[in-house]
């Protein structure tokens, strides 16, 4: 596998009063993965045609989350009040304004970015052009997951054990609910939250749960795996993570299971794009790639130590 390790040309570049690094790699516009990694300070680049790494760049902070918007790569990291963004026509990277410490989680909606603060207990609506904070809202504790549906997002507070609704533009909190111990993973369908997570302390959680906003109850219970801490939601079906049985199960629009991959060590996060399934596992160092059609895996690229969060560039081309 041919690997480009892209140098940091230039640090500290002044641009007004905006600090930009440089990096160079190979883009030729198609679609590409953007790995990064939680136990360095790094981004890996994958080609996603190619499934060759063609760019490893070194970030002056670890990257807890990334997320798209309007062309950009947002980034943040639990340490950093900033949020940086990556320019992929210019291979610059640059802060674009202060939110605070403590994101674990991003999530965008129509432009718009959500930050859950995990070690801040608060959830801020953000803008990235212009950069404002324009609102903020402080939840139970640890707030982790982020979901959007039914013109609200949900968030799941791991050590608060609910999932709190909130109002998109002002944040304000319209319900809460305690579904299960520790939620973590959660995915809005038709009036209902699938939800996951670790479970009670000394009893794991094996279940991703059914619940009704409208009832407030659960309606079902769906064995999975060991825990499920994540829920992804595709156009006709939910992709679950198991990182502790080291599995990605897919469900059908009815919850049925239509299928079982085992991957590598740890898969705590995913990404959706078209009919494929990106999966990093981050014990084993592996990003698998999945067929979501005939849900089968199609290959594994290792890659350095840690990955966790993906984010895809669409083809620009």
């Amino acid at each position: 596998m041919k690997r480009w390790i892209a140098g940091l040309l230039l640090v500290a570049l002044l641009a007004g009063c905006t600090e930009k690094e440089l990096y160079v790699f190979p883009d030729d516009g198609g679609e590409l993965i953007v790995v990064a990694h939680l136990k360095q300070p790094l981004l890996t680049i994958i080609d996603a045609d190619a499934e060759d790494i063609i760019g490893e760049l070194e970030l002056p902070f670890i990257a807890s989350d990334m997320a798209m918007v309007n062309g950009r790569l947002v980034l943040s990291s639990v340490e950093e009040e900033q949020l940086y963004a990556f320019d992929f026509e210019t291979q610059a990277l640059e802060a674009i304004g202060e939110v605070g410490l403590g994101i674990s989680k991003l999530l965008e909606v129509d432009g718009e970015l959500y930050a859950a603060h995990a070690t801040e207990d608060r959830v801020s609506r953000i803008s990235v052009e212009p950069f404002a904070v324009e609102a903020i809202a402080e939840t139970d504790e640890h707030p982790q997951s982020l979901a959007y549906g039914d013109g609200q997002i949900f968030v799941a507070n791991v050590y608060g054990h609910s999932v709190q609704a909130l109002d998109p533009k002002t944040l304000d909190i319209t319900e809460s609910h305690h579904i299960i111990d520790r939620p973590n993973g959660i995915a809005y369908t038709d009036g209902q939250l699938l939800v996951g997570g670790h479970g009670p302390n000394g009893e794991l959680n094996r279940e991703v749960v059914r619940y009704s906003l409208a009832d407030e109850k659960i309606t079902e219970r769906i064995e999975v795996g060991l825990m499920p801490i994540d829920v992804l939601s595709g156009e006709d079906a939910f992709y679950v993570l198991n990182h502790g049985s080291h599995e990605v199960v897919a469900l059908d629009e009815d919850l049925e299971e239509q299928g079982r991959l085992s991957v590598a060590g740890n898969p705590y996060y995913g990404a959706l794009s078209d009919s494929r399934l990106y999966i990093s596992s981050l014990d084993g160092d592996i990003i698998t790639v999945i067929d979501t059609d005939d849900f089968e895996k199609l290959s594994e690229i290792p890659v350095s130590s840690g990955p966790h969060a993906l984010a895809v560039r669409e083809a620009q081309r």
